[in-house]
């Protein structure tokens, strides 16, 4: 099914080195099958020829080469085209002086030094392919070696183009997303322009329609007091079950905290509080002076005017 390579033989007696079906790709030599689930190619075109560098879970197994007029056989049996591949997955190939190269989808080492497939080229000269890299020559290696190298490339140009255009469209659907949703927002809801005008409420399921939920807000307020001179110099607020000064102490710190809720909600472009909470308590220090401490918390929205 496949075609030789140039270096092999000819002879109608040579036998195939991978035979693929339904099951999946075997060497007929080890005799191993790959699964067809985990398989995926990338093909290439070389002349009449398509050369497909076959990958077994994202890692290189080999190239096959066919007729290009046959390359569908590949989808055919169930490969997907490759678009992701481990890039810290080599293989180890020798050029024509038995000098080591080290390929990955990535790079190319060559004595010491890594040269980036995308500025790799090669060209066919009378007996071997020149190994280029930006017109500068690095070595001469065989025509198998040769496609291995632009296999490489091509992946590697196919990950890059295709992360670019994701890159593009995820941009562009997030974009119109917000243009969207700023759309949404300026039409169904008047723009505050001072804290005085966020409107509070202590109901978390009112008739307010909630367009978003921006945060959890919370402002806080302390007040210092003298409770037992309060006492002490009130008898008759005490006795008769009130006392004035703590109760306008407790009126003005709630006033307080919900104004610097309110100024807290526009600072986020909220035009509504909802699900308040109001949490009083007294921190005292041996009986003599104490501080009254009140925390006001809700949930800051922007609703439809």
């Amino acid at each position: 099914m496949f075609l030789s390579d140039s270096s092999q033989s000819k002879a109608s007696n040579t036998k195939t080195e991978w035979t693929l079906n339904e099951k999946g790709l075997t060497n007929n030599f080890t005799q191993t099958t790959y699964e067809i689930d985990c398989l995926s190619f990338s093909l290439k075109k070389e002349g009449y020829k398509g050369v497909a560098s076959i990958f077994y879970k994202d890692n290189f197994l080999c190239n096959l080469t066919t007729l290009y007029s046959q390359a569908g056989i590949y989808k055919k049996h169930g490969l997907s085209e490759s678009k992701i591949v481990n890039n810290n997955t080599g293989e180890r190939l020798i050029d024509l002086k038995n000098n080591e190269l080290y390929l990955t989808t990535t790079s190319l080492r060559y004595e010491s030094k890594d040269y980036g497939v995308a500025g790799l080229r090669t060209v066919k000269n009378i007996a071997s392919y020149d190994v280029l890299f930006y017109g500068k020559h690095l070595t001469n290696v065989s025509e198998t070696t040769a496609h291995k190298i632009e296999s490489a490339k091509d992946i590697y140009l196919k990950i890059k183009l295709s992360t670019m255009q994701n890159k593009v469209k995820d941009n562009q659907i997030n974009l119109d997303a917000n243009k969207q949703e700023k759309a949404l927002i300026d039409k169904s809801y008047r723009i505050i322009r001072s804290p005085s005008e966020v409107i509070l409420t202590t109901e978390t399921a009112s008739n307010l329609k909630v367009i978003k939920r921006l945060d959890v807000i919370t402002a806080e307020c302390a007040y210092g007091m003298n409770i037992f001179k309060d006492v002490l110099t009130n008898l008759t607020d005490t006795f008769g079950g009130r006392s004035n000064s703590i109760q306008n102490t407790l009126r003005d710190a709630r006033k307080t905290a919900l104004a610097e809720l309110r100024k807290e909600a526009f600072s986020l472009g909220a035009n509504a509080v909802i699900g308040i909470d109001l949490d009083y308590s007294e921190i005292s220090g041996g009986g003599k002076s104490g501080m009254l401490f009140i925390v006001a918390s809700g949930t800051a929205v922007i609703i439809e005017d």
